[in-house]
């Protein structure tokens, strides 16, 4: 005879386990049973508030006690819509005294301790910094492929941004035939990013190593080439053999030795196409060594704390170009030859750079040249500013290209997958006469 035995008292006690069908059932239904006493509950909920209200609350106590106005009362005085709210964002973002604490210190040890960059700079090994941008531009896929241009073209509109030119070809084909039209020669100079001529370092690799470029990069220059248009390309300017870097370790741009080089074989091309006269009295031009010390635009870049030790200054020797009376460099603006760059032409030259002054691109290539130059250079957008500076003035009436043979353009070679490629109005003058 089948017996049945009643359920053991250690089965009552393990009712509501793993193996219970009662806790399967509310598992399904998202229900998890929980034990919280009532001052518990209390004190995670006033932690909780406390964190969210804390930093907004410091926020306007600190604005309020330096006489700031809150980014917020944007909300109030202009129309929502995506691009203002998007400033506002970034406004918030700028003013935040939690952040500008918090996020230096942070970065600081990332990078100490995990050679952590930002998505600005990426940090290579032996105490180098790269440019993300750059970075992407020579490893990334070619910035001529069809596929990739309408890929930028479509994040532009996705973001609301207006659209972009991302192919470089128009732009520059255009530019050459408006200069064309004036008799003169348009000579091109994209300047090869740090990642390329110096990927050592990045890829934590001693000795030689090959450069490199994005794999649309020559054919870029063999398609300009046939149009018509002249020119450089800088890693000829690579010496050999090797035996120092060429480019800072710290910063996006070159050394003042590659940088002189680059300008006396710029030099030597300018001169090659023939269309520049004899000059009757040519300027007596030297260089002179000086002193530059300071740490690279890469490491103000990782917004590090003011008083960090990481990255010690950077010190180079530049040759400021000077007169026979000893004055430093200028441009002019009645020379026969314009030199339109970015910051590539900026740094050395530029004071606020902090890397001396009249030393730079422009200067090496009035030395180079013997003869007087023309200059317009602004940091960054090369692929668009310096040419809509120069058209600015063109349709205002001044006529920048008067006298003008040869018009040199550099730009960061990285532009090439980033920049936005607008097509521009070069006015042609009037003949002498007509209305």
């Amino acid at each position: 005879m089948q017996r049945t035995l009643p359920p053991s008292s250690s089965a009552i006690e393990r009712s509501g386990g793993p193996t219970d069908p009662t806790g399967d059932e509310q598992l399904r239904r998202g229900i998890i049973a929980t034990d919280v006493s009532r001052g518990a509950a209390w004190l995670l909920t006033l932690l909780f508030l406390g964190a969210i209200y804390a930093v907004p609350l410091a926020q306007a106590y600190l604005e309020k006690r330096e006489g700031e106005e809150s980014p917020l009362a944007d909300l109030v005085r202009r129309p929502p819509t995506a691009e203002n709210l998007r400033q506002l964002e970034k406004g918030i973002e700028d003013a935040s005294y939690a952040k500008s604490w918090v996020q230096p210190r942070v970065q600081l040890l990332l990078t100490r301790l995990a050679r952590v960059g930002n998505k600005l700079a990426v940090v290579g090994h032996g105490g180098w910094l790269y440019y993300t941008p750059g970075v992407q531009h020579v490893s990334g896929p070619g910035f001529l492929e069809p596929e990739v241009l309408r890929g930028r073209a479509r994040e532009a509109l996705d973001a609301g941004e207006e659209p972009i030119h991302p192919d470089p070809r128009p732009a520059i084909l255009a530019f050459q035939q408006a200069l064309a039209q004036r008799g003169i020669r348009l000579v091109l100079l994209p300047m090869p990013d740090k990642a390329g001529i110096e990927p050592g370092p990045l890829l934590g690799r001693d000795g030689r190593v090959e450069m490199a470029q994005n794999v649309d990069y020559d054919r870029f220059l063999s398609e300009l080439r046939a149009a018509g248009v002249a020119v450089l390309d800088a890693r000829r300017s690579v010496p050999e053999p090797r035996t120092e870097p060429l480019f800072l370790a710290q910063d996006t741009h070159f050394t003042p030795g590659y940088m002189e080089r680059i300008a006396a074989d710029l030099g030597q091309l300018v001169i090659g196409l023939g269309v520049l006269p004899e000059l009757a009295e040519k300027p007596v031009l030297h260089g002179v060594p000086q002193p530059a010390s300071r740490v690279g635009d890469l490491v103000d870049m990782l917004k590090l704390p003011d008083d960090q030790s990481l990255f010690q200054p950077e010190s180079v020797v530049v040759h400021q170009v000077q007169d026979a009376a000893g004055t430093p460099w200028e441009p002019d603006e009645s020379a026969d030859v314009l030199l339109l760059g970015d910051s590539f032409t900026n740094i050395f030259t530029l004071e606020g750079m902090g890397w001396g002054n009249a030393s730079g691109l422009a200067p090496h290539l009035a030395l180079a040249l013997g003869r007087p130059l023309d200059v317009i250079a602004q940091n960054d957008s090369g692929a668009f500013a310096t040419r809509q500076a120069l058209a600015r003035e063109l349709n205002a009436g001044q006529d920048r290209l008067a006298g003008k043979r040869v018009v040199v353009w550099e730009f960061a070679s990285r532009e090439l997958s980033v920049g936005n490629w607008i097509p521009l109005d070069f006015p042609t003058p009037k003949p002498a006469g007509a209305p």
